[in-house]
C-alpha cells in the first residue's frame, strides 16, 4: 500500500484535477490477479488505486490517465502512470475505487 496523491487526466490530455488524496495497492492478492499471470509481471502492473479524502469534485472515469505525483516508476524514471481499465465504482459518496494497469513509457 502506498498512499499519494493523483494528477488525473482524461484521455484527450485534459487535466481535470490534482492533489487528489489516493491508496495504491497491488491487485495481486484479488479476484484481477489472473490477469498477473502472464511474463515478467510485477505486482504493481495492475492496482486498484482508491480516493482516501471522498468522491473528487470530477469522478474518475475508465481511460482515465493517473499520474503519481510522488513515487517515481524505476523502469522510467519519471512519475508512476496508471491508466483505468474497469468501471469505476462509487462507494455511497464516500471513495472511489478504479482498477488500474500501470503504464510504462507513453
Amino acid at each position: 500500500m502506498v498512499f499519494t496523491t493523483v494528477r488525473v487526466e482524461r484521455p484527450e490530455g485534459v487535466v481535470v484535477a490534482r492533489g487528489v488524496a489516493a491508496l495504491v495497492e497491488s491487485a495481486a492478492n484479488t479476484p484481477a490477479a489472473e490477469r498477473l499471470d502472464f511474463d515478467g509481471a510485477r505486482p504493481y502492473d495492475l492496482a486498484l488505486i482508491s480516493t482516501t479524502q471522498g468522491v473528487p469534485l470530477i469522478p474518475w472515469q475508465r481511460r482515465d490517465t493517473l499520474f503519481d505525483e510522488a513515487n517515481i516508476d524505476p523502469e522510467t524514471g519519471q512519475l508512476a502512470k496508471y491508466r483505468i481499465v474497469a468501471p469505476v465504482e462509487t462507494f455511497d459518496g464516500d471513495h472511489q475505487e478504479a482498477l488500474c494497469e500501470r503504464v510504462v513509457g507513453g
